[in-house]
Formats: C-alpha cells, structure tokens, sequence
C-alpha cells in the first residue's frame, strides 16, 4: 500500500510557485460594508414612482369623465323616492324616510309607537331600509334621519370667509409715504391684516347635529321617540335626549360608540386611495365587509358607493370623523339628569364581530347597569346582515316601553 503524502507535499502540490519556507498566509478580513448610495437605492424608488404613476394613470380609465352623472342604482333610487330633505331654518337641511304601519296604529286603536332612527358614520339610511319596513310591518311608526352631510343629507353651507382688508389698495390709497410717517408716529407697522376671527362651531359636531335633528323631529311631528342610535350617531343623539328630554321615550344602542366607528374613514383623508376606494367597486365592498358588514351583497354594496359618491359625502364623512367627541362618557351621560336616568334602555351588541368588540361591549354594559343587554348574530351594521333580527327586538323593547309608561 503506497505510503500517503505528507501534508507539506500536499500543499506544495497545490502552491508550487510558493516559497519553500514561506509563513502561513492570513485570512483577510472581511471588506467594510458599503454606505447606501443613491445607484442601490434606485429600484425601490422607481417601483414606487413606478405604482403611483401606474394608479395616476388609471384613475381616469376606472371613473372616465362625463358630462352626465352616472345613473343611481335602483336600490338607491328607491331609497331617495321614499324619502325626502327637510328644509330646515337654519340649514342644513336633513334627508328623513318614515315608514308607517299599515294599520294607522298600534293595537286596541293606540296610536302606534315612534321610532327615530339614526345611522352611524356612512351607513346612512340606506342601510336601514329593511328594519324601517320590518318595523311598520309590527305597528310601529319608523322614521330615520341622515345626520348633516352624511347620507343623502345635503352638505351643509361653507363658513363665510372672513373679510380681509385690500393691503394693495390701501398703498395705493394712501401713498407708501404714509406707512413711514405712521410708523415714527405710532411705532406700529401699517398694511397689517386683522387675524382672522376664530371658526365657529362644526355643524358635525354632537351638539350641533343635536340642534338640527330636534329641528327635524319637530318638522316631522313624530316626538316623543323611541330613540335608535347607531355606531357613532350616540353622541349627537345622547346630546339630544339630554337637551329634550320630553321628546324622548327609550333609548337603543346598536353597536354605538362615541369614538370607534366601525367605517374608517381615514381612508378618504389619503388623497389616492380615498379616490381609489369610492371609485373601485371591489374595494368599497371589501372594505365594507372587513369593517362593517359580513354579509352584504354586490347590489347592497354598489348603492352605498353611489351614495358615497355624491357631492360632498367624503368630506363630510371625514368632517364628522373629525369632529367626533372622544372625551364622550357613557355613564356621565347617564347620570347627567334625572329625565335621563328615567330613560328605559337597551343595548342591542354583535357578539360574533370579534373578541375586541366583544370586550367594548362590556365596557359599554358595566357603564349602563341598569340597560337590557343583548347580543346579536349581526355585525357592526347589523341593519345590514340581521334586520329581521334587529328589529324583531327594537319593537318588542318599545312596545313594552309604551306599556310600562
């Protein structure tokens, strides 16, 4: 058996132009790293520039230009002949839809319990058609307002702009002389714009959205109410009950918040993808679905995007987002008189939604101890996917209110 090279051979072997007794090389040390320069940098920004470009592009091509508007779904259209804008002094004006019961009235000749309904964050209405009919088809009298600017109600009328003084015309009304002379006598800089007067309060606001829907009750003839609110619509209708209390008779809460809307509307505060998310079917239902709804059809879904796609709605939606009151305290507001802590309530909540909302629930029943508590198959529009349910339970509540009283 040959004997095996020794491992100086070896090496040799791979290394003859090495020197017999060189050292051993050592290993180098790995090359310092190298600073982002704008050449590696490149590809991200340009797919970036690349997407946005791309989606300026197609905008156009998703919603093309016309001189006409875009015809409104049936669904839609039923809605709005059902209904109509009360012209309210002061403006704004709100949409409203009543739904009477058949009958006239209630059983045994009484007249038939009144429901007021109203809609959270860009639900609208709309959305609660089908609980509006259900509830005339059980003898109770429904009606339903869109909040002002959200819905079909109009948006409401811009703040003047405060008047501002010409400084242009006042030189050339004066002379430039005149700032010199004024400014060693005075020792005031002249041509000074007066600052603008602080803006007057946000028709969105609780308080203000209050006013106009006590206006509209009154221009309906319907009060006192069962009061139904829904998502965000507590805080403008718990402002209500408090400021007339003789209008108001129960109150039910349907998934509602004074700050966590189950719409989000921050999505219209991003210029592209507000744009993207009404003008692209598939996105506004998807976003429904994963917000608001389960189980809300293409047709269901095409009529709320047209209706988000009037003049004014987003902004609106993000004008009430805005404006929401977040230092809102349920139980405060319970306590807060005592017509309204002699108010019969119920909590209608999803308990399929999720583990978090679920949670919000609790919170919202240790604030009401004395509230009927009851969950529901629904989502956070639960109008939407369990109306019959919805309803079923709405009048049952105020029917026995009624008795009770």
């Amino acid at each position: 058996m040959p004997a095996a090279d020794p491992p100086a051979a070896a090496d040799a072997a791979f290394d003859e132009g090495a020197p017999a007794h060189a050292p051993p090389s050592r290993p180098r040390p790995p090359p310092p790293p190298r600073p982002l320069s704008l050449a590696s940098a490149l590809p991200f920004w340009f797919y970036l520039a690349a997407a946005v470009s791309l989606v300026a592009l197609l905008l156009p091509r998703i919603s093309p230009a016309s001189s006409s508007p875009a015809p409104l779904p049936p669904l839609l259209r039923g809605h709005l002949a059902s209904g109509s804008v009360l012209k309210l002094d002061p403006a704004p004006g709100l949409f409203a839809v009543t739904s009477r019961p058949g009958g006239g009235g209630g059983g045994g000749g009484s007249p038939a319990p009144r429901v007021l309904i109203l809609p959270g964050l860009a639900a609208g209405t709309f959305s609660f058609r089908r609980v509006l009919s259900s509830l005339s088809s059980r003898g109770v009298l429904a009606a339903a307002l869109d909040l002002p600017g959200q819905g079909l109600s109009p948006a409401p009328p811009a703040a003047p702009a405060p008047a501002r003084t010409s400084v242009l015309r006042e030189i050339m009304d004066r002379g430039v002389f005149h700032a010199f002379e004024h400014l060693v006598q005075t020792g005031e800089v002249p041509y000074q714009e007066e600052p603008a007067a602080p803006p007057g309060p946000s028709p969105h606001a609780p308080a203000e959205a209050a006013a106009a829907v006590a206006r509209a009750v009154e221009a309906l003839g319907v009060a006192p109410v069962h009061l139904v609110l829904h998502d965000s619509a507590l805080a403008a209708g718990a402002a209500f009950a408090l400021a007339n209390p003789g209008a108001v008779r129960s109150v039910t809460l349907v998934d509602a918040t004074a700050s966590l809307p189950a719409f989000p509307a921050a999505v219209f505060d991003v210029p592209v993808l507000g744009r993207l998310v009404v003008r692209v079917p598939a996105l506004f239902r998807g976003l429904v679905l994963l917000c608001c709804a389960r189980g809300l059809g293409a047709e269901e879904a095409e009529a709320h995007r047209a209706a988000m796609r009037g003049e004014g709605r987003t902004h609106g939606v993000i004008e009430a987002w805005k404006a929401m009151n977040h230092s809102f305290q349920l139980g405060e507001w319970r306590g807060s008189s005592d017509e309204v802590r002699r108010l019969p309530m119920m909590v209608l909540w999803s308990g399929s939604w999720s583990d978090m909302w679920i949670d919000e629930g609790k919170k919202v029943a240790a604030a009401l101890p004395d509230a009927k508590f009851v969950y529901h198959s629904g989502g956070r529009w639960p109008q939407e996917d369990a109306s019959e349910e919805i309803s079923g339970l709405i009048a049952e509540f105020v029917t026995s209110s009624e008795e009770t009283s």
